[in-house]
């Protein structure tokens, strides 16, 4: 960890979320809803990351989104894995000959059915702003 998944999501909500005018971020979101088709937990949770885009990009100042950008980067962090894990999971029934055919419908059926929902948990944090950050004054703090 040290700090890099801090920086990787300040990058995300400073930067990525700007490339191409937003155009970036929405094409993959996009591409996530449109393979996610049936799979509930996934269409959710990307859905969840669209509406948090939209919030980041239109209503959020700096640092709101700042505030925001580590649970914002586990949500999209597990939503692509999701939807990677449920394209392996349609390969493998399309080849079962293979031992991975045996095991990665099971894994990525733990992965969607009991991580995804937790990653679509924390829209509220991701969405929550930075005023509660900036309550308690630094000489409260250091007292």
């Amino acid at each position: 960890y040290e700090g890099t998944n801090g920086i990787q999501a300040a990058d995300l909500v400073t930067r990525k979320l700007a490339l191409e005018g937003g155009g970036a971020i929405a094409s993959l979101i996009d591409d996530i809803r449109a393979d996610a088709a049936g799979e509930p937990t996934l269409e959710s949770l990307a859905e969840a990351c669209a509406e948090t885009v939209e919030w980041m990009q239109s209503n959020a100042k700096l640092d709101d989104r700042l505030a925001g950008s580590v649970p914002f980067c586990t949500m999209l962090a597990v939503a692509v894995a999701g939807w990677q894990l449920m394209k392996q999971m349609q390969f493998v029934s399309d080849n079962s000959q293979s031992p991975l055919a045996r095991v990665k419908p099971i894994t990525g059926r733990f992965f969607l059915d009991r991580i995804v929902p937790q990653a679509k948990g924390l829209k509220a944090e991701a969405m929550a702003g930075a005023n509660l950050l900036y309550a308690v004054s630094a000489e409260a703090l250091a007292g």
